[in-house]
């Protein structure tokens, strides 16, 4: 085989270094940034956008704004939160993992409704891992109940819910900017809101003019983030949000390819999405069917490694952030299903149909030896 067929794909074109050059030369120091975060806002119909040096900054920073501290608890999908989970965890609040549907990988409102009580003081959405489903019932829960929803949207912009595009239902939502993101800078996070005074607090969080004091609070005179976006990245972000519209319908057809040729595989289960429901389409995330095992599932990895594809497990409970004790007693039978099973395949913008069609096929191969294996081993 020639060139090994990766999970991402890194690296900026000879047009792109033009366009970022350009920019960089006309710009004061900062200009930049903040040309990139007005014009972001505008993009996804926000009023304020801030950025920071990563996703998971970016949600912690999220979190902090809302002055949760120990006492307070988060309730969180059981997958697609960890780094929420984590800073929740650094924060001092305890967190309230809630198990996903097994369709859609989403937290439903029902069981979010069940799990609020006197201690809670926010909610936590995500669609990181593509499908956007409830998100409009979460937010309306979050209003009943009057707490904060930080949406998490992670990677996968370009989803939407019955017209409304991700990123709007959240107080704040949270879009990571990494080598999955359509709108990549390689690394960095945006935090959007309709809250000039959120976003003024939130700025400071970042900057270093505040910080979360030692009991978990908000504090002048704490050791701040110091976390902000620097003007090269936010140079590619403002060249590549120019493109973003024709990224994700390309992110679309190659996920089309991808379900045409593995739809009718019995042993698989692909994302989709509810009616009224369109996918952000970051990754290709497939599951193995409840027949296999984990170890089996990294026997299929291991396979496509082989033949030079890059499959990855990606995703994680929440609880892998946390001390174990904190999540005493609680179980996510779907959520560690998914998991034990999850095998994220390669999905980029320069993605060529006879490399889908080749991980396509290299894939089944993989599973039909892993499950003759299984059947010749005696008392399996």
């Amino acid at each position: 085989m020639g060139e090994e067929i990766s999970l991402t794909r890194t690296g900026i074109t000879a047009e792109e270094f033009a366009g970022i050059s350009h920019l960089l030369r006309l710009s004061k120091a900062n200009a930049t940034v903040e040309a990139f975060e007005e014009a972001t806002a505008a993009a996804f119909d926000r009023t304020c956008c801030i950025s920071a040096t990563s996703g998971g900054i970016a949600i912690e920073l999220a979190l902090a704004a809302t002055g949760i501290g120990p006492g307070d608890e988060i309730i969180l999908p059981a997958i697609g939160a960890r780094s929420a989970a984590a800073g929740a965890q650094r924060l001092g609040a305890t967190v309230r993992a809630i198990d996903v549907d097994p369709r859609t990988l989403c937290m439903r409102v029902e069981d979010a409704e069940a799990a609020i009580n006197e201690r809670t003081k926010v909610m936590v959405a995500s669609s990181a891992l593509g499908c956007p489903a409830g998100m409009d019932e979460l937010a309306a829960l979050a209003t009943r109940s009057e707490f904060p929803m930080i949406e998490i949207v992670g990677p996968a912009i370009g989803g939407s819910v019955r017209g409304e595009r991700s990123a709007r239902f959240g107080r704040m939502a949270v879009i990571d900017l990494g080598q999955a993101s359509p709108l990549s800078t390689e690394s960095g996070g945006l935090i959007l809101t309709h809250d000039d005074h959120l976003a003024a607090l939130l700025r400071d969080l970042r900057n270093g003019k505040r910080a979360i004091g030692p009991n978990g609070r908000l504090a002048s005179n704490a050791p701040g983030y110091d976390a902000p976006l620097d003007d090269v990245r936010a140079a590619l972000g403002l060249v590549r949000l120019g493109k973003l519209e024709s990224v994700i319908a390309r992110r679309a057809e190659m996920a089309a390819s991808y379900i045409r040729a593995l739809s009718g595989h019995s042993d698989l289960i692909l994302q989709t999405a509810p009616e009224g429901v369109q996918m952000g389409w970051s990754r290709m995330l497939v599951r193995l069917s409840d027949r296999f095992s984990v170890e089996e599932r990294d026997e299929v990895i291991e396979g496509l490694s082989r033949h030079e594809i890059v499959g990855d497990p990606l995703i994680e409970l929440a609880q892998h952030s946390i001390a174990p004790t904190v999540l005493d007693g609680q179980s996510w039978p779907v959520a560690e299903r998914a998991t034990d099973r999850a095998i994220s395949l390669p999905f980029h913008d320069r993605l060529r149909e006879r490399e889908i069609d080749l991980v396509c096929q290299t894939l089944e191969l993989m599973i039909t030896r892993t499950s003759f294996r299984r059947d010749d081993l005696p008392g399996l």
